[in-house]
């Protein structure tokens, strides 16, 4: 009878821990800048964002290193891609909406030599629900490489990814 319970107390025990699951909770990972390879062309961001338990608008992306950040879709109209700002972007409870090319981007206009230099661009996700996400979007250079960082910084990071555990 207690091997039962048991079981049954570790059954019910996996079902409750799994319900609690990152699944239900609301996060923006896989951001990406791509730097403009042109000066004063605007650079484009990408992402994905997880619906939480309950339907949100994504509202907002700010960053204080930036001239200008505004949400962005590429839409065909007459057989012509063509960007529409977006005011909103609806993320439906447990879905995920993808920022990616050809669909809806961030179009980013100045970003600062600080985070081109760090190679992460601090940026906040607002939400209609108030929710705020702050991520870090690693910057990328046209053409997939990294932000490239000088020589000293260079070996610096290198050493620190070594003695990471």
């Amino acid at each position: 009878m207690t091997k039962q319970l048991s079981i049954i107390f570790a059954s019910l025990a996996v079902i409750f821990l799994s319900a609690c699951g990152q699944g239900d909770v609301l996060r923006v990972d896989e951001v990406v800048v791509n730097l403009s390879p042109v000066d004063g062309n605007p650079s484009s961001g990408y992402m994905t964002i997880h619906g939480g338990p309950d339907d949100v608008s994504l509202v907002s992306v700010i960053a204080d290193d930036v001239m200008r950040m505004e949400m962005h879709e590429t839409v065909e109209k007459d057989g012509m891609a063509q960007m529409q700002t977006l005011k909103e972007v609806a993320v439906p409870a447990g879905e995920k909406v993808k920022f990616e090319p050809g669909g809806k981007h961030l179009m980013i206009w100045g970003v600062g030599g600080g985070s081109i230099h760090r190679g992460s661009l601090r940026m906040i996700f607002i939400f209609s629900n108030d929710d705020r996400i702050q991520v870090d979007g690693i910057i990328k250079q046209v053409g997939g490489a990294k932000a490239e960082k000088p020589e000293a910084d260079a070996e610096t990071s290198d050493a620190a990814e070594d003695s990471a555990p």
